[in-house]
């Protein structure tokens, strides 16, 4: 479990005994606050991977980190590209890494987009966008889980929460990615 307010990874062995605290990387302590390890996926072989929300400045890349053998590594940097942070992660089935992100206007809200990427010990690839929503579309899309229905399709889900609060809301999202030579996704029941 990833926070992004004390720049910290937490481990659960058993879900009824207090978390552990992971040793953190050297460049953890300078992250910003409340935007920094918001996103953590786990990888094919294990390892987690992980990349703050804020990389600190619009022209510096985002780096991300790889927890194996009990240390983290910086494994690569994510080029920023425009105004869109990350704030989710998972590898789908098929190994590849996707990553949603978000943007935010005071005036039109939120908009969301996921892009997919090969990540390896050679770095990551300039990836592609599978989904961008217009801003207001949904709310503070944070969560995403990325796996294989029975049909054999890649679904992406994704969830908002309300903060405990009645001005926000709570949103499940859900994509299928067409794999057919079509690009990005269709929301699920739009015939994707």
């Amino acid at each position: 479990m990833s926070f992004e307010g004390i720049h910290t990874v937490f481990r659960f062995a058993d879900l009824d005994q207090p978390a552990m605290a992971l040793p953190r990387h050297r460049d953890f302590a300078g992250m910003i606050a409340n935007a920094s390890l918001e996103a953590l996926a786990i990888g094919p072989e294990g390892a987690l991977y992980t990349l703050p929300e804020r990389s600190g400045h619009l022209a510096r890349p985002f780096p991300i980190y790889r927890y194996a053998d009990g240390a983290w590594h910086k494994v690569a940097t994510l080029a920023r590209r425009d105004d869109f942070l990350p704030v989710g992660a998972d590898f789908g089935p098929d190994g590849l890494f996707y990553l949603l992100e978000r943007r935010f206007s005071l005036i039109r809200g939120f908009a969301s987009r996921v892009r997919r990427f090969r990540l390896d010990a050679g770095g990551i690839d300039g990836g592609e966008v599978l989904f961008e929503s217009r801003a207001g579309r949904y709310y503070d899309l944070e969560g995403l889980s990325v796996w294989r229905d029975a049909e054999g399709r890649i679904r992406l889900t994704m969830i908002s929460d309300d903060n405990f609060s009645f001005l926000q809301s709570t949103e499940i999202v859900e994509y299928v990615v067409r794999e057919d030579g079509d690009d990005g996704v269709a929301p699920e029941g739009a015939g994707g």
